[in-house]
């Protein structure tokens, strides 16, 4: 009986025991190469920076071309570097993850194997000093085995205070490594997301790539290469610009407002004013006639422009840029309650600062569309409103009209006939 019951008491607990120190192991990425990436993409930045207060030369603009393209390669590289690092820390992690669900089970199995000696113990510690009653009252022992049944009480009892700290013990450990679990899960998620986003970065880049090679052919194309071409085709659109800005201060100033109706015929598109060729200018402001007045003649053209397609309503047009970035073929376009300007419509350059001939504006945004009529070429007013017409207001062929509507947005339509 005593050396049964001494099994319960002298089993060793240790093979259960997990310990408590943790090391994590390193990742074999090299953070080197991250870092000597961004500083030369910082070089880069600051390059283009540079590149930007120059002349507008057409080595200039070859060379701030090139640099975003070297930038842009860079970035790829940096994200290609970035997404390797994480992915390896990622597996690191899932590695950690396992190992630490297995010590977790152990310990588990520890606590469970500690409950039942200490529950088997104190049943035991019970039973004998109910054996140990008898033998006061019947006197059915001999003065010796009751010593030792005394002895073994006790000696029962100091297992069972020390089972119960390492049961503590393990308990303690227990909770750390659950911790330690969760931490390294909520890492690995935080992971998980970063890596999603850098490769969706990536994704970025490479359209942006595609999208600046583009422009650079389409740079050469436009200008065969040549200095004077390309300083001539600046100035077309320098006097475009002036002279829509110069049209509008003229008119509008005069006071000399009609009323037009909505989808009422304004004008026919052409080819007026310093085109390349039959289409319209279409540009969306946000000016009411007091804000034109007050505002500097010289100067509304890149203020308070707005995306015209966040004002026209939803229509599927052809959109022929030939842009990357742009969509292509037949696509539902606009997100407001405007008419479109015509009935069937190409759209031939987009809004914004993205578009292929952004260098032709010293790279300013393009504050309109473009678009070009199928079959009826009729432009009409894409809501109700004052018009302002010019028709060779400068003497210089310009035909246009500006129209202002009650909600303080005004809408001009160049390159009429």
């Amino acid at each position: 009986m005593l050396r049964k019951n001494a099994l319960l008491w002298v089993l060793p607990l240790i093979f259960f025991l997990v310990p408590f120190i943790y090391v994590l192991g390193q990742t074999t990425s090299n953070p080197d190469d991250v870092e000597e990436l961004e500083e030369k993409i910082e070089k880069y930045e600051k390059k283009i920076n540079e590149l930007q207060g120059r002349a507008s030369t057409l080595a200039n603009e070859i060379e701030y071309m090139n640099s975003q393209i070297g930038l842009t390669e860079l970035k790829i590289q940096n994200s290609v570097a970035k997404i390797a690092k994480t992915e390896k820390e990622i597996q690191k992690l899932a590695v950690d993850i396992e190992d630490l669900k297995l010590r977790i089970q152990k310990l588990e199995k520890s606590i469970d194997y500690q409950k039942d000696v200490l529950s088997a113990r104190i049943r035991e510690r019970y039973k004998s000093k109910d054996e140990n009653t008898m033998v006061v009252l019947f006197g059915s022992a001999t003065l010796d085995t009751m010593v030792q049944k005394v002895e073994y009480l006790k000696a029962m009892e100091r297992y069972d205070n020390k089972l119960l700290i390492e049961m503590g013990d393990t308990k303690t450990r227990y909770d750390m490594q659950k911790n330690l679990f969760e931490q390294k899960k909520e890492e690995e998620e935080k992971l998980k997301a970063q890596l999603l986003n850098e490769k969706a970065s990536l994704d970025i880049y490479k359209g942006q790539l595609d999208a600046q090679k583009e422009d650079k052919k389409r740079l050469l194309d436009s200008t065969q290469n040549d200095e004077a071409k390309y300083q001539g085709l600046l100035e077309d659109a320098l006097r475009e610009l002036r002279q829509i800005q110069g049209a509008a201060s003229v008119v509008i100033r005069s006071g000399n407002a009609v009323d037009v109706e909505k989808d009422e015929v304004i004008g026919t598109m052409g080819s007026s004013g310093n085109s390349t060729g039959p289409h319209l200018h279409f540009g969306v402001y946000k000016y009411s006639v007091d804000d034109f007045q007050d505002h500097e003649s010289w100067s509304w053209y890149y203020s308070n422009y707005v995306n015209p397609l966040d004002k026209l309503e939803p229509k599927t047009v052809y959109w022929g840029t030939g842009c990357s970035n742009d969509p292509s073929g037949s696509v539902k376009s606009g997100k407001g309650d405007w008419n479109w300007p015509m009935a069937s419509i190409t759209v031939t350059q987009n809004y914004g600062s993205k578009t292929c001939y952004n260098w032709m504006y010293g790279g300013k945004p393009h504050p309109a569309l473009d678009l070009v009529g199928k079959g009826d070429i009729s432009v009409r007013a894409v809501e109700d409103g004052e018009a302002y017409f010019c028709r060779n207001c400068l003497g210089d062929g310009g035909n246009g009209v500006f129209i202002f509507h009650e909600d303080d947005y005004m809408t001009v339509y160049w390159h009429l006939r």
